[in-house]
């Protein structure tokens, strides 16, 4: 057995002591950059002039600086988030919800809850309290956003025989103008995801006061957060970032950020801490 020299044994000490105080100076860094598709998302992911901005990168670039980890943020279509994460060519899916499908391709990450509510447009003449109670009413055309998914009662609108009835809008903006349009008559998200799109959409002007918003009881509150990807990252890296994104400082940036851009009648409906 060797034995250290009293230097030695103080270098390290003051090593150590700086180790704890600067925990991101002795962490892990990631062994190479973080690629993260990213679609329109209301003011948590904003893309202007084809980059990405927005609550959520702003974000993980603040993160990364800490951990060692440097994100790209390919802008695509929100239909092929979803494609892109099952063919192992994402590492990383904000603000995503938890499926059965995604659980097959990465680690959930909650970060906070969210709801989705039904927003149609006024009137609606008869109250619809859940999934199954819209899709007996076969006079009201449905439109969802392709690759979101809420939970097992919206999985049913997502089902093969439905295709008559539901309408796929290949993103946010797409989705109002149907309502707007008429073109729709209803959909099924959270409400700030509307609220946004229609606040930065200059056609989607005013069309948030001719909505009607009521919850769904087979649709509860439930986790929103991020998919780590199990296929494309190596073990080391899966947990730098499943470590960085579950910490407590993660979901009250993320609720804090919002709730500065959104107003607190709308933000109270769709988010909320564990």
């Amino acid at each position: 057995m060797f034995c250290k020299s009293p230097e030695k044994n103080r270098l390290l000490a003051v090593f150590a002591a700086v180790s704890c105080l600067l925990p991101g100076l002795a962490a892990a860094s990631c062994s190479r950059t973080i690629n993260v598709p990213v679609a329109p998302h209301g003011m948590a992911v904003v893309v202007k002039h084809g980059k990405a901005a927005g609550v959520v990168p702003d974000l993980l670039d603040e993160l990364g600086d800490k951990y060692g980890c440097k994100f790209a943020f390919p802008v695509v279509p929100r239909a092929r988030l979803e494609m892109l994460f099952r063919a192992a060519d994402a590492d990383l899916i904000v603000l995503s919800t938890r499926s059965p499908e995604r659980d097959l391709s990465g680690t959930f990450v909650p970060v906070f809850k969210y709801r989705a509510l039904l927003v149609g447009v006024k009137p609606m003449e008869t109250a619809v309290q859940s999934v199954d109670a819209l899709l007996s009413q076969t006079d009201l055309r449905i439109a969802v956003v392709r690759g979101f998914d809420y939970g097992p009662a919206y999985r049913k609108l997502l089902e093969p025989g439905m295709a008559a009835r539901v309408q796929y809008a290949n993103d946010l903006n797409d989705l109002m103008r149907r309502l707007q349009a008429k073109i729709a008559d209803v959909t099924i998200l959270p409400y700030s995801s509307a609220y946004n799109t229609i606040m930065e959409d200059p056609r989607l002007s005013g069309f948030d006061a001719q909505l009607s918003i009521s919850a769904l009881d087979d649709i509860p509150w439930q986790d929103a957060g991020f998919y780590v990807s199990k296929r494309t990252l190596i073990m080391a890296d899966q947990s730098i970032l499943i470590d960085m994104l579950g910490s407590e400082e993660v979901g009250k940036h993320i609720l804090k950020s919002l709730s500065k851009v959104i107003p607190p009648a709308v933000f109270s409906l769709t988010a909320k801490r564990h």
